[in-house]
């Protein structure tokens, strides 16, 4: 996995940690433009990244007490729900969430997981089996494992 240099909070900063990455905040706008580069053009807005390795520099930050430390990070491999039809490890799928409203499901945290892009291209690198509960709608779903 390609690894990414970016920044984040000294406090938020440890090692296999998993952040979805929101974007600027108006706070950003008076940043040094060397460290607002590193800290929001690395990262798409949305996806769930892991921090793999922490850097030892600080630099101040309007937005984080304390400061913002250098990390290494990797896009976050991401557990999700697919049909289990077309479920075949190591092959390429371009992403669709499950047509799915039941909210309250105990596998819709599955069905829309977070961090990850719709029509972008994962691999399945992992297939963990049925899902831990029935699917209320009566899909047949596999648990896997993607990465892009």
């Amino acid at each position: 996995m390609d690894r990414i240099l970016t920044l984040i909070g000294v406090k938020l900063a440890k090692k296999n940690r998993k952040f979805i990455f929101s974007g600027a905040l108006p706070e950003c706008e008076n940043c040094d433009p060397s460290l607002k580069s590193v800290c929001l053009n690395n990262l798409e807005k949305g996806r769930m990244y892991e921090i793999i390795d922490i850097r030892n520099i600080i630099h101040p930050c309007a937005v984080h007490d304390g400061g913002v430390t250098v990390v290494e990070v990797q896009k976050a491999p991401i557990k999700t729900a697919l049909d289990a039809r077309k479920v075949y490890e190591g092959t390429t799928i371009s992403f669709q969430y499950l047509d799915c409203d039941e909210t309250s499901c105990k596998n819709y945290i599955f069905c829309k997981p977070k961090g990850i892009k719709e029509n972008v291209k994962y691999k399945i690198t992992q297939i963990f089996g049925n899902l831990p509960h029935i699917c209320e709608k009566g899909k047949r779903l596999k648990l896997v494992e993607l990465k892009g």
